[in-house]
């Protein structure tokens, strides 16, 4: 006997128990208040008329209540197993499989909801320096080497609340959520310390030093993002002209607002 079937005849037997009191303690008292004698009759009406009644209804009842619970379970398990696998693949299409960073559209994503929200921001444009070198001495083996090093280098030094992605290529992006371009500037600068200072890579021949240049703008609350990502891009572009591995925030996000026709 399975234990859904000792549920369903434990229950049906105690529920047919109480019907066979109940009705020996209602048809007894009936009789005895209206003089009616009590004969061997009444002892099998009460006997055997709850049981014949009793016992089919209620192991019915439970049969399907049994059955809805299961029914119930089974769709708790499946509703649980569609939210994980919902979670999965929101994850997988929102982030960078290599490095575990956001992906350039959910980087993206965070950056227009942070515009709506109203927020002072700043955004960070990180690239490493000479990069494409690595792949050509070292390997894309190595080159990939360097790029989770550098992002793990860029979540160890931002905040919880901050957003780091990967933009593309060898190119991230870190949006510092309610920090202004000077104190944003310090970030920057501390990013480009810890990645200098990080370890060489081992290469087939030497190690790989590995540097980066960095643009920042600061994001104005009516600026357009793709506005916001030139003006970043330019002052990575004057990092990279002015020598690499420095900081650069010569343009500022301010300058470039929408402008009403």
């Amino acid at each position: 006997m399975t234990p859904r079937t000792k549920r369903i005849v434990g229950k049906s037997l105690v529920v047919t128990i109480i019907a066979v009191v109940a009705t020996f303690g209602l048809s007894f008292t009936a009789r005895l208040a209206l003089q009616m004698p009590i004969d061997w009759l009444s002892w099998v009406e009460c006997t055997f008329i709850p049981i014949l009644i009793g016992m089919p209804v209620s192991a019915y009842i439970f049969t399907q209540s049994e059955t809805i619970q299961d029914s119930c379970d089974k769709l708790e398990k499946s509703h649980a197993a569609l939210t994980e696998a919902h979670d999965r693949v929101s994850f997988v299409t929102s982030h960078d499989p290599m490095t575990g960073l956001l992906s350039r559209g959910g980087f993206m994503a965070r950056m227009d909801r942070s515009r709506d929200e109203g927020e002072c921001d700043t955004l960070l444009l990180i690239d490493p320096d000479h990069f494409s070198s690595i792949n050509d001495r070292h390997g894309h083996s190595k080159g990939d080497e360097v790029l989770v090093r550098i992002a793990k280098a860029l979540v160890y030094t931002t905040r919880p609340g901050d957003s780091v992605g990967r933009l593309g290529g060898e190119e991230f992006g870190v949006l510092l959520h309610g920090v202004r371009k000077e104190q944003a500037g310090t970030i920057a600068e501390n990013i480009r310390r810890l990645i200098e200072g990080l370890p060489r890579v081992k290469g087939q021949q030497d190690g790989v030093k590995v540097t980066v240049s960095i643009g920042g703008a600061e994001i104005a609350r009516d600026a357009d993002t793709q506005d916001v990502l030139r003006t970043a891009g330019r002052c990575l572009f004057e990092a990279k002209q002015r020598g690499r591995n420095r900081v650069s925030f010569d343009y500022e996000a301010s300058k470039l607002r929408i402008v009403t026709p």
